[in-house]
């Protein structure tokens, strides 16, 4: 599969094509009977097709459908396609995107039952999933390639290649289209054969009695038509392009002198051989070589400058020529180079355009601000940090990236560093522990020695952390905690004072806080006195899971769901503990919604909005009317950026008499009364 050149009027590509050189081009035109959509698609319906003003917010390469009817009267519907779209749904520079959908819905099935269903993509096999009154359904939608501007993703759906009227059946398809999407017609160019030895050019789906009363119920030889239904006849969409298109890759230009200089120009399309050609002012027409989807030329201009655009035309396109315009910038050669011992990076940067005296060399800003290339000699600066690559920029318009290379001594590696702990206050005759836990590095040894103070027996003074007795008069034990390892060795110390008795600390558990849901919340604790220990416990509320709570500034992520919790800060010390209480309330999220439309012919539901409490976790229910009150349409789950979405067709249920719907989050936030857009 092969995709065209980028459509300068929509920013899409002009064509996709398949493995059998089938080209389809994107049919926006709302006033062509074969492609799929009606003037209402627009914003302005009565107004010529523009982007992105005036644009429908999807169009298609090429559509498959069919459909039949099951046992119980049920609509089963297969959804093939490539299609354009946008990745927020309103047409924008930027959001275009292309995906290949595989769309199955089945209702009114045996819950719990195995189903297999047979396409000319592939052959799948559901569970029937219940429906919630009491039958089953596959409701089944895949689409790869939604990534925005990324359009060679859709290679990876399996849509392709693409499917076309079967010629042996009349009529034929209208010239130029691959089929007419109001005509039902069997269809050939699957690539998969079924267990019967027969092209997958069909819409089957087998299981149990699903056949039974049904007017599709299967012909095909070696099947039970009661157990199965299936039709060779489908919707088919599809306009095939008649243009190549172009894309210009590069435009650069050579000067040395005043009588002129040189345009290198390079250009793509499709594989198949191409006349394009090179034109501008100062410069004569030129046909650019190559004709493998590649094309080259330098052409020369005459004068002091280059001309300030070119144009570039696929003479071969006549539907009409396609054409590109480019503006010739110089091209940049440079390198750079950093230096571990001298900390020093050089940069080199020289301009094509030897010969314009103003033509500055500048390094884009990294972080340090945008440096200049001297014009006489290289950049030198020092620096301790930087990037993988340089963006050098010129003033005549080019841009180059270069990789910076390394040259020096490694780096020394991470050194040991001792911490012998807090300082303490303990009481005569108590047990203390010191704690070198919070020594850093490669440590291979620690090692505890009194410095100060009455004499104690360490026990365990070759361990992170020892003990001793405290001994029976007041006075202060200094300790020392040496560790060795790379960089080493390493020393700190810690005081330890010895009170005959001293009063309990005094726990705060910080001031009461108003949070969103789903942020990371701090419990900003204190105590006074001597504080040996911090514990924090949740009292109530939804469970969460603190973090650091044998600190002062414990953590947790706060539920996403509006409520109320309480934690209690236990301090301990030498006289004792102490309480104290903080309660932490979550706020209700903010909704909106981003579109609300019904769509009268597909019976088709399209609303999608966002949550500032991102999922999973959160759910939005949508209500048909305008109040909480009415028919519950819908339950979705918003998505890790807080965006939801609910799209289903056919629906049982129409918009009411006030022609609207209202929402609602499981974290709390409303939205009523919002209008919905009825579409044909």
């Amino acid at each position: 599969m092969e995709v065209g050149p980028i459509n300068a009027l929509n920013g899409f590509p002009v064509w996709y094509k398949d493995e059998n050189g089938l080209r389809l081009q994107l049919n926006t035109d709302t006033n062509d009977p074969f492609s799929g959509l009606t003037p209402a698609e627009l914003p302005n319906p009565g107004q010529p097709v523009s982007f992105p003003d005036n644009f429908p917010s999807e169009a298609f390469y090429f559509a498959a459908e069919a459909e039949m009817e099951t046992g119980t009267g049920e609509r089963a519907r297969l959804v093939l396609a490539i299609e354009a779209a946008f990745a927020n749904e309103v047409p924008a520079e930027g959001d275009q995107m292309v995906f290949g959908r595989v769309r199955i819905r089945v209702p009114g099935l045996q819950p719990g039952a195995e189903y297999t269903v047979t396409h000319p993509y592939g052959v799948g096999t559901f569970i029937a999933e219940p429906d919630g009154e009491g039958s089953g359904e596959i409701n089944f939608t895949e689409d790869i390639g939604v990534c925005p501007l990324e359009f060679e993703q859709v290679f990876n759906s399996r849509v392709h290649p693409f499917l076309q009227w079967d010629s042996s059946v009349p009529p034929a398809a209208p010239a130029g289209y691959i089929g007419d999407p109001n005509v039902l017609h069997p269809v050939t160019g699957s690539p998969f054969t079924d267990r019967f030895g027969e092209r997958q050019n069909i819409f089957r789906i087998e299981g149990p009695g699903i056949g039974i009363g049904s007017p599709d119920r299967s012909t095909s030889p070696g099947l039970n038509p009661d157990n199965a239904i299936e039709t060779r006849n489908f919707s088919l969409l599809g306009k095939i392009s008649p243009i190549s298109g172009v894309d210009v890759t590069r435009t650069t230009y050579t000067q040395t002198d005043a009588a002129g200089g040189f345009i290198d120009v390079f250009a793509s399309s499709d594989t198949t051989p191409q006349q394009i050609e090179v034109s501008g002012s100062g410069i004569l027409p030129t046909v650019l070589q190559g004709g493998t989807g590649l094309y080259f030329g330098r052409v020369a201009f005459n004068g002091s400058t280059p001309p300030g655009t070119i144009t570039v035309t696929n003479v071969s396109d006549n539907h009409p020529a396609s054409v590109k315009q480019s503006v010739p910038v110089d091209f940049i050669t440079a390198t750079a180079n950093y230096d571990t011992d001298t900390k020093t990076l050089i940069v080199d940067a020289v301009s094509s355009d030897s010969f314009n005296p103003n033509v500055d060399m500048t390094v884009k800003d990294f972080g340090i601000g945008v440096l200049d290339v001297p014009a006489d000699g290289p950049l030198i600066v020092n620096l301790t940090n930087l990037p993988p690559e340089l963006v050098i920029q010129s003033s005549a318009g080019g841009e180059a990236s270069v990789p910076v290379i390394i040259n020096g001594s490694p780096d020394a590696p991470i050194g040991v560093v001792a911490n012998a702990g807090i300082d303490q206050t303990v009481m005569i005759g108590s047990q203390v522990n010191l704690n070198g836990n919070g020594s850093t590095g490669p440590i291979t040894a620690y090692n505890w020695v009194q410095t100060a103070g009455e004499p104690v027996i360490l026990e365990n003074p070759n361990t992170v952390a020892p003990s001793f007795i405290a001994p029976g008069t007041t006075g202060t034990l200094t300790f020392e905690l040496t560790v060795q390892g790379e960089g080493g060795p390493s020393s700190d110390t810690v005081d330890v004072v010895v009170v005959e008795t001293t009063d309990a600390p005094v726990a705060n558990a910080g001031q009461d806080q108003t949070v969103q849901q789903g942020t990371l919340v701090t419990l900003n604790g204190s105590a006074t006195g001597d504080v040996t220990s911090f514990n924090w416990e949740q009292a109530s509320g939804p469970s969460v899971q603190i973090l650091d709570a044998d600190t002062a500034n414990a953590n947790f992520i706060a539920p996403k769901q509006l409520t109320t919790l309480t934690f209690d800060l236990t301090v301990s010390g030498p006289g004792g503990s102490s309480i104290d209480s903080v309660q932490v309330t979550t706020l209700t999220d903010n909704l909106t919604i981003t579109r609300a439309e019904y769509r009268i012919g597909d019976s088709e539901w399209r609303i999608s909005g966002t949550t500032d409490v991102p999922g999973p976790g959160v759910t939005i229910s949508i209500f048909i009317g305008n109040t909480l009150n009415g028919i519950v349409l819908a339950q979705v789950e918003a998505n890790a950026l807080g965006q939801w979405e609910y799209r289903v067709e056919p629906s049982a249920f129409q918009p009411d008499e006030t022609r609207s719907i209202s929402v609602q989050s499981s974290s709390g936030g409303a939205i009523i009364n919002i209008p919905v857009t009825i579409r044909q």
